[in-house]
């Protein structure tokens, strides 16, 4: 059995992009949560700066997350928001057994 893989997006939107950016976010979230695998795929606000999320993501295994990144919704959206990123930090974990 294939262990979970969590992931933390932290995306930053150029100023000017930044409600463009959020309105792209939701087809592209809405299309995640329908895919098999996909357990989690919630977007978190900066309560510091209102052009920085967080996407926290659970997916079932790492062929799932990879799946994941071969869809439509999501290379597309990763193309038309790709001018408006100020910056982005994606960091991959898998659950430890205490």
């Amino acid at each position: 059995m294939s262990s979970p893989v969590i992931v933390i997006a932290q995306l930053e939107a150029k100023p000017e992009y930044a409600e463009q950016f959020r309105a792209a976010l939701e087809p592209l979230i809405a299309a995640t949560l329908q895919e098999a695998g996909c357990q989690r795929y919630q977007l978190h606000q900066d309560l510091d700066n209102p052009h920085s999320w967080m996407l926290y993501e659970v997916w079932e295994s790492e062929a799932a997350l990879t799946t994941h990144q071969g869809q439509p919704h999501f290379t597309e959206f990763v193309a038309k928001a790709e001018p408006w990123f100020a910056s982005s930090t994606i960091r991959r974990y898998q659950p430890l057994d205490a």
